[in-house]
Formats: C-alpha cells, sequence, structure tokens
C-alpha cells in the first residue's frame, strides 16, 4: 500500500462519515499518552505516535497505522455505524503533510502542555532511558528495521536541534547531548505554538481544546468530565471507560517496554500527592533551568489561550482567587513533582508519577 493509498483511504472513509478522528498533539512529558487513552477507553481505540520517524517513508507509516487501527475497530462495532478513533502524536514530529491531513480530517484537536522546568527535566530523564546502551542493544536486536530508520532520521535531524539549542542558550560544544535534547524540545514548543495557531484559523477555535499537565492533578474530577464531555460531542456512542483497543507507530508499545508499561497503568487523572517523592538520574541544573527560562513565555501565552478551558473552570471555582495567584499555585505544586515520579524540586517538594 503506497501512502497516496493509505491517505486517501483514510479521507474517503472520514468523508463519507464511516470515521471520525480526535487529535491529541503535545510537547513531550505532558500527560498526552494519559490523555489519549481516557478519551479512546471512551470510544473506539487509541493510536499512539503514528508520525513517529520510524520508517523509510513516514507519511506511508502514518497513514498505514491510522488505517490499521480503523480496520480493527471496525471488526469490534456495528457495520452502519461510524468508527471513533484518538490519535496521538508529538509536535516535535508532525511535518506539514501530517498537519494537512489533521486540519482536514480531525472532527476535534486537543493540545497538551506542561510547566516547562519539570518538563524538560521529565523529557532528559526519558532521553537517559531510551539512549541508554542496554535499550540501544535491544532495539536494535528485536526491531532492527524501526531502530535502523529511527536513527536515520534522528541523526538527519540533530544539526537542526543543534541550531535551535545554539540560538537560544549559546554556545553548545560545552554540552553536545543536552544541547541535542534542549533543541528538540525548543523544536516540539516552536511547533506546537504553529499548529495551534493553523488549526485555530483552519478548525474554528470552538475545536479546539488545552489541557496542563499541572491542572489535571489539580482537578482531576473536572479534567474527566471533560473528556467525557469531548468523547459525547464526538460519538452518540460514547461510554463509560472499558477495554481499549490500542494501537502504536513504534515498537515501544510492545508489552515489556518501560514506555507500554508506563501507558498502560494510566486510568484515571492522579490527583496531586505531596507525600510523594524519589530521586532520579535528572537533577535541576543550571542547563535545564535554562531551557525551561527560555520555554516560559511560550508556556504562558498558551496556558493564557482561550481554548484552555481547564484555566478558566479552575478560575470559576475560585481556585485561587484570580489567574495569576492561581497560576504561580499551579507552578508551585507542578515543580514540586516529576512525571516520571523521580525528581527533587528545587524547593526540596516532592512528586509523583503523572504518566507520559
Amino acid at each position: 500500500m503506497d501512502v497516496s493509498t493509505s491517505i486517501t483511504d483514510l479521507q474517503s472513509l472520514v468523508t463519507s462519515g464511516r470515521l471520525r478522528i480526535a487529535y491529541v498533539l503535545a510537547v513531550p512529558r505532558s500527560n498526552s499518552t494519559l490523555v489519549c487513552r481516557l478519551l479512546g477507553a471512551r470510544l473506539d481505540g487509541a493510536v499512539y505516535e503514528p508520525a513517529m520517524p520510524n520508517s523509510r517513508d513516514p507519511m506511508e507509516h502514518y497513514g498505514r497505522t491510522i488505517l490499521t487501527a480503523y480496520e480493527q475497530a471496525r471488526a469490534r462495532i456495528e457495520e452502519d455505524r461510524p468508527v471513533t478513533l484518538v490519535v496521538k502524536d508529538l509536535d516535535g514530529f508532525i511535518e506539514q503533510g501530517h498537519l494537512d491531513f489533521i486540519a482536514e480530517n480531525a472532527h476535534e484537536v486537543i493540545f497538551t502542555i506542561r510547566d516547562p522546568g519539570p518538563q524538560h527535566l521529565s523529557l532528559v530523564n526519558q532521553f537517559i532511558h531510551e539512549f541508554s546502551p542496554l535499550q540501544r542493544l535491544y532495539a536494535h536486536t528485536r526491531y532492527p528495521v524501526e531502530h535502523f530508520w529511527f536513527t536515520i532520521h534522528t541523526l538527519s535531524w540533530v544539526k537542526r536541534y543543534w541550531r535551535l539549542a545554539g540560538r537560544e542558550l549559546g554556545n553548545i560544544w560545552r554540552h553536545p547531548w543536552r544541547a541535542a535534547v534542549a533543541g528538540f524540545n525548543f523544536s516540539s514548543w516552536r511547533n506546537q505554538s504553529n499548529h495551534l495557531e493553523t488549526l485555530r484559523e483552519r478548525l474554528g477555535k470552538d475545536r479546539i481544546t488545552i489541557f496542563d499537565a499541572g491542572v489535571m492533578r489539580l482537578m482531576p474530577k473536572e479534567t474527566e468530565q471533560m473528556i467525557d464531555d469531548i468523547a459525547h460531542r464526538l460519538s452518540n456512542h460514547a461510554h463509560p471507560p472499558g477495554e481499549i483497543l490500542e494501537v502504536a507507530g513504534h515498537s515501544r508499545m510492545k508489552r515489556g517496554s518501560k514506555w507500554a508499561a508506563e501507558a498502560r497503568s494510566a486510568h484515571a487523572v492522579k490527583p496531586f500527592r505531596p507525600d510523594r517523592q524519589g530521586v532520579g538520574r535528572a537533577r535541576p541544573n543550571a542547563y535545564a533551568l535554562a531551557v525551561a527560562d527560555a520555554l516560559y513565555p511560550q508556556y504562558l501565552d498558551t496556558f493564557f489561550d482561550p481554548a484552555h478551558t481547564q484555566r478558566r473552570i479552575a478560575h470559576e471555582r475560585e481556585f485561587s482567587g484570580t489567574i495569576q495567584p492561581e497560576l504561580a499555585r499551579l507552578i508551585e505544586a507542578d515543580r514540586a513533582e516529576d512525571i516520571a515520579g523521580d525528581i527533587h524540586s528545587p524547593a526540596g517538594q516532592p512528586g509523583e508519577p503523572a504518566g507520559a
């Protein structure tokens, strides 16, 4: 199946009403997998990261992965009703072809964000794990073709990541590995800002929702109610959370993977708990703080975007009286924890796992 066929088939399914798509676009480590999984459990399935660049032709892989999920879901449900899927991707891997597909075919788009302080440290922790020698050996041995193409695509982007890091932080050669991770994060946030603007223009603001990982933890019941509301907007056949069909665009969703174990353990939004703590490999340092400081203006722009209904709901509940104290409380709470549950905040407050 060539890429034109897979993408055309998907577009035909959407146009005919046989397929409906909700899309989750995310900066890394912002609870996007959790949001996708919770919404997919209320609909007909979840598709994780089909845009991951791990094949010779990424667009063919992208279309084929979503089409596979549709075919599996179609076999489970009545022929006379549409399949409704939730697709999640990282903004850092979304190219123009993916964005055009989303703008033309998604019925609703959800963006996930997170305070850049703990978000970047959590990303560093993930890279330490993913690119450890044992993990690379495992990937190369079990999934050699995927590993080969992911490595090729990643190496082709490293120079771009270094340029971005150098532009924001100056000399990259003192910490080239840190600069590459920082550049990927800068690219992800920059892409998300562009995608948010583009999709608002092409879809309309009423079809855009923003979730903040920290606010999710501070108001879990309200967040799950918002997810219920989105599910019922998308499908007349939305149902309480149950068994979920899951299809991933990469081997990290295979059983035995740390990422898969984390993803599959997510069944609900966990409330913030200040009594949980741990110690991990990635600690706050001057470089990580400089990355977070450079990202904060964009984070705040997105946090105060009109599509961020979580913030509005929190404000209406007089969560902290006014928007500014509410934001201060959010940052204080979220800085105290890391998604991986293994970083002390600068203030020494403890944290708890929150999901990918």
